[in-house]
């Protein structure tokens, strides 16, 4: 049976990546009708993912971030990998999507669900860049998931003066700027 059950989350995650969301939903839907305990909660997450992602993308991001916040409960009790999920990461991810959805952003063009050892495991990237005070090279650390911008402050390591860091997120691009804090 955790067979047949992986093989609908990879199904359905092939669809998921395709931005076929009713497609993914079915697929998922297929394994939930049979599977139990946290397998069950698992792909019922993935059902309101792919639901909240349709309708997202029909216009309609209040119902999204609805489905994105009842999916996220979903998560709470299972493990932190089940059936080629990487559960922890999708739990992030799907904050960073549900706070998207609320502001009533556009949806994500291609967003990916992590998978433990595949690319589309959530990952940390590093920018380079220059301090806009002191002009060093300067290295900064961004999640490559979460709200299409997003602005913190950050210190320098070199001359410890405080950056604005903006960091653009569109698709599997991710773009990191920084701004002097006192403009």
């Amino acid at each position: 049976m955790a067979t047949d059950l992986a093989a609908a989350v990879r199904a359905g995650r092939v669809r998921f990546h395709r931005g076929e969301f009713h497609a993914a939903h079915e697929a998922w839907e297929d394994g939930w009708r049979v599977a139990q305990g946290p397998e069950r909660s698992l792909l019922q997450a993935l059902v309101q993912v792919a639901a909240a992602f349709h309708q997202w993308n029909r216009g309609k991001p209040s119902g999204a971030a609805t489905l994105l916040r009842r999916a996220r409960a979903h998560l709470g009790a299972l493990p932190s990998r089940l059936l080629g999920v990487d559960v922890s990461e999708l739990e992030l991810r799907l904050g960073g999507w549900e706070e998207a959805a609320a502001r009533a952003e556009p949806a994500a063009q291609a967003p990916r669900l992590p998978g433990p050892g595949s690319p589309e495991a959530l990952r940390e990237e590093t920018h380079t860049s220059r301090c806009p005070y002191c002009a060093e090279r300067v290295t900064v650390h961004a999640d490559p998931v979460g709200a299409a911008v997003e602005l913190y402050v950050e210190d320098c390591p070199v001359c410890c003066r405080p950056w604005t860091v903006r960091v653009s997120r569109a698709g599997a691009e991710v773009e990191v700027t920084l701004g002097r804090d006192d403009d």
